[in-house]
């Protein structure tokens, strides 16, 4: 038994009953404001999360796939219409960093009013919601992999540098404390990664979309609300997750309402394309497969591979060997004269220490202008891999250095974007294997002496909780 649904009109005087159209083959009839709505949601997420730029298509023909790294895998997993960029500090981290977002809701409010003038039998779009609701499914956990896997194996944030460890707490920006918190506990990055995968595990599979949406908004979502407070940089790319995941939950409201809230049984039925003809499964079946061997497997073994071999926030280029430490300035000669210590002269250097990569900072009392991002990025040079110094103050320097061990011989860069043209050619010896001395030039054509003697410290955050602590300043 199948039931027409009809509806009654008057013409000429006459009552005729008609079969009420629906273009979808069947379904309820929807709304007049519920067909707006969705017109206008399927224009704006079409336009903020499929890549309508034909270099990203291009991308996958002109790609070296025998390099392929993770620094690919951001550009591959795409990004929706760009239309403009704001330099201010509204457009870098408050509410004008959405201006894409709002030029793509105000695309889809006119493009609404103009496919409704079009489109005037349609009565429901309910395939056209299956299919949206699937492209922002995926476009979620495909743009999620990046920051899950490099969670999972934690190069993210990576461990605590020694200059980080011997920075003042309060010289660090709040972005960078914010991140520096995951460098303290490297389980919890991990969990937190493994929190992702989940996501994009149930985003993935239709039976469990709506977890998978939940979780978004109650993770992602609240990591973008971190990094308004913290100025952290990624908050539009974390609330596409929000938004994204309450249009996915949203069908799934009324009933979720009715049996939590008004305590009734509820048997909720929502459509599912049927994918009836053999080319629509095949075709359905390889792009499952796709998504999920290159941004699943491909992505993670590409991020394992970064985090044991290349991690892409600090040098890979080794320091000097045996070098790693913090050392006190025990002699500091500027143009041969020699400077004695005060906390608060502006050219002695303080509190110098060198990571067993190639990095040397020290501190000097003095003001510059700090590079405020955290560091993020997956910068294929040394020098631009600016983790350790973004997001530090105090009078904090950092270099990226390059040595000749045979000749002694270092090569400094400064690794603050401000003032990446500044530069010190520097020899170096080391009499004992606790002593180094630096000779040479700095970036304003000074000489400089130095002596370095490393000093013993035991840092409490490394110290077990149930060991004896002597602390040795």
């Amino acid at each position: 038994m199948s039931i027409t649904k009809t509806r009654v009109v008057q013409k000429q005087g006459a009552v005729h009953v008609q079969p009420l159209r629906d273009s979808t083959a069947g379904g309820t009839a929807w709304k007049g404001y519920e067909l707006f709505v969705f017109r206008v949601a399927f224009i704006f997420f079409v336009l903020i999360t499929v890549p309508l730029d034909p270099g990203y298509y291009k991308l996958w023909f002109t790609l070296d796939w025998s390099k392929l790294h993770i620094r690919d895998m951001g550009a591959l997993a795409g990004r929706g219409m760009h239309f403009i960029s704001i330099d201010s500090e509204s457009g870098n981290f408050g509410l004008a960093s959405y201006i894409d977002w709002f030029i793509s809701l105000g695309i889809g409010i006119v493009g609404a009013v103009v496919w409704g003038l079009i489109d005037r039998k349609t009565t429901n779009y309910k395939v056209l919601y299956y299919f949206l609701t699937a492209l922002v499914s995926h476009a979620m956990l495909i743009k999620l992999q990046g920051l899950t896997f490099s969670k999972v194996f934690p190069s993210q944030m990576p461990e605590l540098a020694m200059t980080q460890l011997n920075t003042p707490f309060g010289d660090f920006t709040p972005q960078k404390l914010y991140w520096l918190q995951f460098s303290f506990v490297h389980g919890y990055e991990i969990f937190a990664g493994l929190a992702e995968l989940m996501i994009m595990l149930l985003l993935f599979f239709r039976q469990t979309r709506a977890w998978g949406a939940a979780l978004a908004i109650a993770m992602v979502g609240n990591i973008a609300l971190a990094n308004h407070l913290y100025d952290g940089g990624v908050h539009v790319l974390a609330m596409l997750y929000f938004i994204g995941g309450v249009f996915v939950l949203w069908r799934y409201l009324p009933a979720i309402w009715n049996l939590i809230v008004n305590e009734k049984d509820v048997t909720p039925s929502f459509y599912h394309y049927p994918f009836k003809k053999k080319w629509e499964k095949y075709l359905r079946l390889a792009f499952k497969t796709f998504v999920f061997v290159f941004f699943f497997g491909v992505s993670a073994y590409l991020h394992w591979h970064n985090y044991k071999y290349d991690s892409y926030k600090v040098p890979s280029r080794p320091g000097i060997a045996g070098t790693r430490g913090l050392y006190e300035v025990t002699e500091f000669r500027l143009n041969n004269k020699v400077i004695p210590y005060s906390p608060t002269d502006s050219v002695r250097w303080q509190n110098v220490s060198f990571e067993k990569w190639s990095t040397l900072s020290f501190s000097v009392f003095n003001t510059f202008n700090i590079h405020g991002e955290a560091g993020r990025g997956k910068q294929f040079k040394d020098v631009d891999r600016t983790y350790e110094s973004a997001g530090t103050g105090g009078g904090r320097r950092h270099y990226y250095y390059e040595a000749d061990s045979a000749a002694g011989k270092l090569v400094l860069f400064n690794k603050n974007k401000v003032y990446k043209d500044e530069r010190m050619n520097l020899a170096y010896s080391r009499p004992t294997e606790n002593r180094i001395i630096l000779s040479g030039i700095n970036e304003t054509r000074d000489s400089l002496y130095i002596v370095l003697d490393r000093k013993d410290r035991t840092y409490p955050l490394y110290a077990g909780k149930k060991q004896a602590l002597e602390f040795i300043p």
